[in-house]
Order: C-alpha cells, then sequence, then structure tokens
C-alpha cells in the first residue's frame, strides 16, 4: 500500500501529459450490442477482487446504484476504447451531486487479466489506494455484472414465481390420500 502511495497514479499522468481528457478524435464509442465482443479481454474480477481494488464495500454498494442510473436507454453502459493506447477506456458518468457536473473515468488493464490503473477526474479519483465510487461502479459492470448477466447465473426472482392464474386445472390428483373430514 505504501509504496503504491509513493508512485502516484500513473494512469492520471498518462492522461494529463499526453492530452487524452481533451481529444476526442482517438477514441471509439463501444457499440451496446458488441460490448461483450469489443471488450473480451477486459478481466474477469470477482467480488473478493473487486473489493481488494476498492479496499473496501462502500463503493461496491453504491456501484449497482451508479450503474443503473448512467445506464443508456438499451440497458448497457456508454464507454469508449482509446484507438492509440491498447485496453485504454474512457466513460462518461454524470454526478450523482450536480446534474451540471460529469466525471471522466479512465481504466487501463492488461492482456494478462489485471487492472492497471484507473483515474476519475473527481475528486477523490486520482487515489491509488482504493478508488471513487465512478471507477468502483465500471469495474464492478465490465468485470463482474455484465458476465453474471450474460452466464444467466443471477437468478431473478420475478422469473421463478408462478402465477397461480395460468396454471391448468386437472381432475387428477398427484396425491394419493386426501384428507378425511
Amino acid at each position: 500500500m505504501l509504496e503504491k502511495c509513493k508512485k502516484g497514479n500513473a494512469i492520471q499522468k498518462m492522461v494529463t501529459e499526453e492530452g487524452l481528457l481533451t481529444k476526442r478524435t482517438i477514441y471509439k464509442l463501444v457499440d451496446a450490442s458488441n460490448v461483450l465482443d469489443e471488450l473480451a479481454d477486459f478481466p474477469v474480477l470477482s467480488m473478493d477482487k473487486l473489493r481488494e481494488i476498492t479496499m473496501g464495500v462502500y463503493q461496491l454498494k453504491q456501484a449497482p446504484n451508479y450503474v443503473r442510473e448512467h445506464e443508456g436507454e438499451d440497458g448497457k453502459f456508454e464507454l469508449y476504447v482509446c484507438k492509440i493506447k491498447a485496453n485504454l477506456l474512457k466513460i462518461k458518468i454524470q454526478s450523482r451531486h450536480s446534474n451540471k457536473l460529469s466525471h471522466t473515468v479512465f481504466i487501463s488493464y492488461s492482456d494478462e487479466g489485471d487492472i492497471e490503473g484507473w483515474y476519475c477526474t473527481c475528486k477523490s479519483g486520482a487515489r491509488v489506494v482504493g478508488c471513487c465510487a465512478h471507477v468502483a461502479s465500471v469495474l464492478w459492470y465490465l468485470g463482474y455484472q455484465r458476465l453474471e448477466q450474460q452466464s444467466g447465473s443471477r437468478r431473478d426472482f420475478k422469473t421463478s414465481v408462478l402465477d397461480a392464474s395460468h396454471i391448468p386445472s386437472s381432475d387428477e390428483s398427484d396425491c394419493d390420500s386426501l384428507p378425511e373430514e
């Protein structure tokens, strides 16, 4: 942890020095229908790994709400892939506290399946020990939630409940004995 603090935020330094925050033509919008294909190499993150990155659970508890607030009309995050830097993502997120303010999140990951770093333009987004809720929500969605949705391992309670009005009536009973009155 101390080592991370002393190193500083390499992603922030890269974004600032190379002007990646203001250059628009170097990013390609990822089509919502192709997120899984376009980001097939994005690391799969377990909840333990996410807790390790966030240094706790506070940001992870906020992640589902942030994701719901920032999903597009088609139910997917709007995100951009950097054309000149491999494995660098840029995501715009509106502040929960001000409708006029939006933050930009940058996430860098490796081909080996590691999150290399992150930077957010919010007040606490440059920290390297833990991360802000904006970064946590993107990591949670891309590394955990979207894969859970695709695999169908999350059970939707509403789909497992039968509507009594749609159960066919039957004259035959599955029970051999009926209670006597």
